[in-house]
C-alpha cells in the first residue's frame, strides 16, 4: 500500500517517521551500552522497528533518515542517564517507550479506524502487542524488582512535594529569585542524601 503525503496530515507523516526512527535509534545505541543478555531482546525490537520506520516511509512517500534536534537531544539525554543509572535505567526507558507507543497508536486508532491510516495503524498495533509489548514486559520481569519501580515512584513523589513545598516558602520569605534558587538547591541536595534510620 503506497500513499503520497498530501492525502494526509503532513505533520502526523512526520512525527509518525520520526519517532520510529528516534526508537530504532535509541534501541541501536542501547545495545552498544548495555549487558550482552539484553543484546537478544533489543535485536528483536531493532528488527520490528526497522520494519515500521520502512513501513511508514513508504506509506507516507517521506524518506527521513536524520532525527531533528530535540529528538537528538531527547536522546542523548535519555543515553545519559542510561549510562548513569545502568541496567535498571535501561528496562525503565524501555518500558517507558512501550507504553507511550501503544498509547499513541491507540489514540490516533481511535481517531482514523475508518480511513485508510488506521487499517495501518492496526497493523503496527498488532506489532506493539505481539513482538514489542510482550519483548519489554519479559525482559522487565526478569530483570526489575516491582518492589524497587514502586520505591523509585515513591520517592520521586516524596522528593517533589519536599523541594516544591520549599520553594514555596522560600519564594514567601525571601522575594529574591536569586536567594529562593539558593535555598532550593540547598534543599534538593539535603533531600537527596541517604535517611538513616
Amino acid at each position: 500500500m503506497v500513499s503520497t503525503s498530501t492525502t494526509h496530515d503532513p505533520k502526523l507523516a512526520q512525527q509518525l517517521v520520526l519517532d520510529e526512527l528516534f526508537d530504532l535509534s535509541l534501541y541501536k545505541a542501547l545495545r552498544s551500552v548495555t549487558q550482552p543478555d539484553v543484546h537478544h531482546t533489543l535485536d528483536e525490537l531493532i528488527k520490528v522497528e526497522t520494519s515500521h520506520l520502512a513501513f511508514w516511509q513508504k506509506f507516507f512517500n517521506l524518506n527521513l533518515d536524520e532525527l531533528n534536534l530535540g529528538r537528538r537531544i531527547k536522546l542523548s539525554f535519555m543515553m545519559l542517564v542510561c549510562r548513569i543509572f545502568g541496567s535498571t535505567a535501561v528496562h525503565l526507558v524501555l518500558e517507558a517507550i512501550e507504553v507511550h507507543g501503544v498509547r499513541k497508536y491507540l489514540a490516533l486508532w481511535r481517531e482514523y479506524q475508518s480511513k485508510p491510516l488506521g487499517e495501518a495503524l492496526r497493523g503496527i498495533l498488532m506489532d506493539e502487542f505481539k513482538h514489542e509489548d510482550v519483548l519489554v514486559t519479559e525482559l522487565t520481569k526478569r530483570k526489575i524488582n516491582p518492589e524497587r519501580i514502586r520505591s523509585i515512584f515513591l520517592g520521586l513523589n516524596d522528593g517533589l512535594v519536599e523541594i516544591l513545598g520549599a520553594v514555596s516558602g522560600f519564594f514567601g520569605a525571601f522575594g529574591s529569585a536569586r536567594m529562593v534558587l539558593i535555598a532550593a538547591l540547598t534543599t534538593a541536595v539535603a533531600g537527596a542524601s541517604p535517611h538513616y534510620s
